[in-house]
Order: C-alpha cells, then structure tokens, then sequence
C-alpha cells in the first residue's frame, strides 16, 4: 500500500521520518495532484507545485477562487506494488486533450459529464458526479501505474469545495478539507459517487467511448484573464488611425 509523510510546507526528504498514521495515508490518496501537473488558473497554467495561497485557480462553477491553504505530501510507492487501488492513473499524452502524460492519484475526485451518455444517463442529482480516478484505469489506454518509487503531491483546499481544471481537460474535486471532513459552509456541493452507481458510470462511459465524459476540451485550453478590457483593434467609425491617411476624395 502507499505510504504516506504528511507536511504543510515543503521540506527535504532526508527530514521525512517515521511512520505515518493509516488514516492519513488514506486522507493523502484522497486528494492531491502530482507534482508536475498543470492547473487552469487566471495566469493561465501554472504547475501545481508553483501555486501559493491566495492565487487564484479557475472553477467549473464559481469563476477563479483563492486557494487558502496548500498541503505537500511525500508518497513512497513500495517495490513490487501491484494493486490497482493503491497505484497512480497515468493518463498517456493524447488520450485526452494532454499533449504529454498526465499522473492522477487513484483517488482522486474526477467530475463526469452524465448528460454525455446519451441515452443512458444514470439519474442523480447531479450532472457532474464525483469518481475516483482509480476507477478510469483501462478506458482510453488509461492505466494504473506508478511514476516514480517516491514521488511528492499537493492538495489544494479552498473556502468551499470546488471542482478545478487540470492539465488534459480533467475537472478535479478539491473538498474544502480533507476528504471525508466535507465542506467549511456544510453543504455538499457535488455528489461523490461510490459502488454500484460508480461502476455504472465507468461502465456506461466506456460503452459511449466520448473523451467528452472524461475531459472538457474548452477546459483544457484556458487563456489568461485580464482584469482590463482589452481595447478594440478597430477604430471608432469616422475616425482615423494614427499614422495611416485616408483614402482620397474622389472628385465628381
């Protein structure tokens, strides 16, 4: 199984000591994006690694909020590991709108487009359930896999839970706290789907075979925000552009 150190602030690993808590390794699974991941924020996209509290990362569905607090875990996979529930997801370059390879950890909330199954549509009350990322391995040359025998995550945790936008069109649960702790404000905002729901969802996705349930192509390519309106290339009508003389009259 994974084995987690937990910190808040980056540290070396020659300072990671001790045995951490199952509990806490299992919160860390939960959440938490590899380092080298890119996530949408109003910059454009910055690697996960590189963000800060306070800056801001585009939602699914409250525009850009601050990050209020990061946490970076050290994750030690064993040699020889070979359960899938405890292995990265490796998304290979393409197989989404991911121009290089993509790591997710297996647990890791993955939003689905349910009104992308056609027909089939599984009724819940919502339209963008949660999945662990685990569940994606075998659709779209996804597969279970490990990056490195030690590699670093962080999670990033917001005043309320959000769904962001991640390197390939991935749309990432981030819960206000750890998973399992819900919401700051009390209410859940997305529907976590687990068991039989959960494997209708993948099976039923696999079946469609749209990229579209996975990955949103629009969410894959943010561009930068500014906070001034960009000013209009064209002139005001009647008027001239600096430097450019008009056409002449023509004489009747």
């Amino acid at each position: 199984m994974l084995k987690i150190e937990s910190i808040i602030d980056f540290a070396e690993r020659s300072e990671y000591q001790g045995n951490a808590e199952p509990q806490a390794a299992l919160n860390a699974r939960r959440g938490g994006l590899v380092h080298g991941t890119k996530v949408a924020t109003k910059g454009g996209w910055k690697l996960v690694e590189d963000l800060r509290v306070g800056d801001l990362v585009r939602t699914l569905d409250n525009g850009f909020r601050p990050v209020s607090r990061v946490a970076t875990d050290c994750i030690t996979v064993p040699p020889g590991e070979t359960n899938a529930e405890n292995m990265p997801i490796r998304v290979p370059a393409q197989a989404a709108y991911n121009g290089r390879p993509v790591w997710l950890m297996p647990e890791q909330g993955v939003a689905l487009d349910n009104t992308k199954l056609g027909h089939d549509p599984i009724a819940l009350p919502v339209n963008l359930p949660i999945v662990s990322a685990r569940l994606l391995s075998g659709m779209f040359r996804i597969t279970s896999d490990v990056p490195a025998s030690y590699f670093d995550i962080s999670t990033l945790f917001f005043d309320q839970d959000e769904v962001i936008y991640v390197e390939g069109g991935f749309r990432a649960f981030c819960p206000a706290g750890r998973f399992g702790s819900g919401s700051l404000s009390g209410e859940a905002a997305y529907e976590v789907v687990v068991g039989e729901a959960a494997a209708d969802l993948i099976y039923l996705t696999a079946r469609r075979g749209d990229i579209g349930v996975l990955a949103n192509s629009l969410g894959s390519l943010p561009a930068p925000v500014f906070d001034h309106p960009i000013v209009p290339v064209r002139p005001v009508r009647g008027a001239r552009r600096p430097g450019r003389p008009g056409r002449p009259v023509m004489v009747i």
